[in-house]
């Protein structure tokens, strides 16, 4: 199918993995949502979706695809920002439905929202977790995640030619992930490692979790879009699916592969924090959906954590990685969840 894409997010890690997955043939708008601005962020967003559908009539593009990769919430969040987000969601979808009504409603669309596997199923006892276990939140950014994809069905219910794809993620890990973000434990260890600085762990370290490498989210992102548009054929589809590794390891485990990549010592300090009561122990992910995806082009734990260590190494030898914040600094927190740094 001729369509044009657009990735919403695309400045973040698995929005930039997305992108570089669709290649050159992805649409953008001139002028980037301006995140930082509440009372410009809904301005830039009608501006560029009203330049998305000029697009698509000038391209008479047969169908459009959207991937919404945005948001910077995690677990520990405060409730006012995250409801932030979902508004902002909600004003697109609303922004879009009108463009795309005035004269492209015959056109078939997807769209891809990302969410959260563990938050959607972080107080579920089953292991592992499949889509048919029922979700259940315990913190505040669990709910979030489940509001938008609500949201996003909703918006799409009345709308026979949008198919839609959501992608309850584990927790993410790449080259290139933000370290000004509160998450990415795998980042966060490295960092601390090429410093020298202790890495504070605020949960056990036998805590589990699945890390998934950016990359591999996003080819199988993709893939699974491209499905979705062959399966909706007869009619819209509205799939949930979660994406993980199938791999898991322990906090513990994330130091010894450190120390098997420096060959050296990762130093550690643990401690308390109240956010613990909204992480799980263990959290364990198997998909039931589409199960007969290809298995190949997984990125191994060891191999992933490689590349984010000699990527920061790198900017590391350039000047251009910034020192971890230390007790003195500031006190900030790191947990076992994806490695969110919780605010004191």
């Amino acid at each position: 199918m001729n369509t044009l894409s657009w990735v919403v997010g695309r400045g973040g890690l698995l929005g930039s993995c997305v992108q570089r997955v669709l290649g050159s043939d992805v649409w953008h708008p001139a002028r980037p949502f301006i995140w930082s601005d509440p009372d410009q962020l809904h301005k830039s967003i009608a501006e560029a979706v009203r330049d998305f559908q000029t697009r698509l009539a000038a391209e008479s593009k047969r169908g459009w695809c959207i991937y919404w990769c945005a948001g910077s919430g995690v677990v520990g969040t405060a409730a006012d920002r995250l409801a932030a987000e979902t508004a902002c969601l909600r004003f697109f979808l609303d922004q879009l439905g009108s463009a795309l009504s005035e004269s492209h409603a015959s056109l078939k669309g997807r769209v891809f929202l990302a969410s959260s596997a563990g938050g959607a199923y972080g107080g579920s006892t089953e292991r592992p977790m499949t889509e048919a276990t029922p979700p259940l939140p315990i913190s505040d950014y669990g709910r979030s995640k489940l509001e938008q994809e609500q949201l996003l069905r909703s918006w799409a219910h009345n709308r026979p030619n949008v198919s839609t794809l959501v992608g309850r993620l584990s927790n993410l890990y790449g080259p290139g992930q933000r370290l000004d973000k509160p998450q990415g434990l795998i980042s966060h260890m490295s960092r601390c490692m090429i410093f020298g600085v202790p890495v504070r762990i605020y949960v056990p370290l036998d805590t589990i979790r699945d890390y998934l490498f950016a990359q591999d989210a996003a080819i199988r992102i993709v893939a699974g879009m491209s499905r979705l548009e062959r399966e909706a054929s007869g009619g819209d589809q509205h799939v949930i699916k979660i994406f993980s590794s199938g791999n898991e390891t322990t906090v513990g485990g994330l130091i010894g592969v450190f120390r098997q990549i420096a060959k050296k010592q990762l130093r550690v300090v643990s401690g308390l924090n109240p956010v613990q009561a909204q992480q799980p122990a263990r959290l364990q992910f198997r998909s039931i959906v589409w199960t007969d995806e290809p298995a190949s082009g997984r990125t191994e734990l060891l191999d992933g954590m490689n590349r984010v260590h000699r990527h920061q190494f790198t900017l590391f030898q350039a000047g251009r990685l910034t020192c971890p914040p230390t007790e003195r600094t500031t006190r900030r927190k790191v947990d076992g969840n994806g490695g969110q740094v919780i605010p004191h």
